[in-house]
């Protein structure tokens, strides 16, 4: 699972999917954008925007953004039309423009505040910690902790999460420097999977980015039936079959694949 040169993996691609349509499921933050300090400072630019624009242009690619972020800010930051979203990791979407929802009704909001609540309180000592509330739970930001409070804080969390584990009806997924907390029944693959099966896709050759620990839910499902690229280090364990280095050049990747064939049409 070694990083190949950009070109390399698009001819890959040409070659795997023999003339099927190509399905792009591309995570956020971190694959298609640096991850920032802060969520809201990491924002498309307006040539990543002419990017993915150009990709669900073509008559053969479908484009899926799928993301931790709420569906509402996905629809905000990435206003493209033909675009599909998955949000909330893959907890709620807009997919072929028809709602997707991988749990029906809403979070039992009264638990998911007492949990919060209960975290804030054991947290209250240590600064640069944050907390985003999501529709179906919350997620913890931890990034600006100081390194010398940050293994404290870690032993702290691991203690509450096992309490939230124990009592059964939230997940807590870990990512880079973020916890987040769903009810059980969300993650990536799961909506994946729905969408896979789904007529808007059903027949598409699958081709999944991600460079976190929750896009390894995705990286198990598409294994045998399409391309996965793990962004980031080589050395990382991953269920993704290669890698690309960083954003700039998952960009890259993507520009290939965009004009991938038009000399043939």
């Amino acid at each position: 699972m070694l990083a190949q040169p950009v070109d390399f993996f698009a001819r890959m691609v040409q070659g795997r999917r023999q003339g099927r349509k190509l399905l792009l499921l591309l995570d956020y933050d971190g694959t298609l954008v640096e991850i920032a300090p802060r969520p809201e400072l990491a924002t498309p630019t307006p040539g990543l925007l002419r990017l993915l624009a150009r990709l669900i242009n073509r008559l053969d690619y479908a484009v899926v953004v799928v993301s931790g972020r709420p569906l509402q800010n996905l629809l905000k930051l990435l206003a493209i039309p033909g675009l599909n979203y998955l949000g909330s990791h893959g907890g709620e979407g807009l997919i072929a423009g028809k709602p997707l929802n991988l749990i029906s009704g809403e979070s039992a909001s009264q638990e998911i505040s007492e949990w919060k609540n209960q975290l804030s309180g054991l947290l209250e000592h240590f600064t640069g910690w944050w907390i985003e509330d999501k529709p179906q739970g919350f997620v913890l930001h931890y990034r600006q902790v100081s390194p010398g409070q940050e293994d404290q804080l870690l032993k702290i969390i691991e203690t509450w999460k096992a309490r939230v584990v124990e009592y059964g009806s939230y997940q807590v997924l870990p990512g880079k420097k973020v916890m987040e907390v769903l009810p059980y029944g969300v993650n990536k693959g799961e909506a994946i999977q729905k969408i896979l099966l789904s007529s808007d896709f059903f027949g598409y050759f699958p081709l999944y980015i991600g460079d976190d620990t929750t896009d390894e839910s995705v990286f198990a499902v598409i294994q045998e039936q399409g391309l996965s690229f793990k962004v980031g280090d080589e050395e990382q364990p991953t269920k993704g079959t290669h890698f690309l280095k960083n954003p700039a050049q998952v960009r890259d990747f993507l520009a290939l694949l965009a004009t991938q064939g038009e000399e043939n049409p």
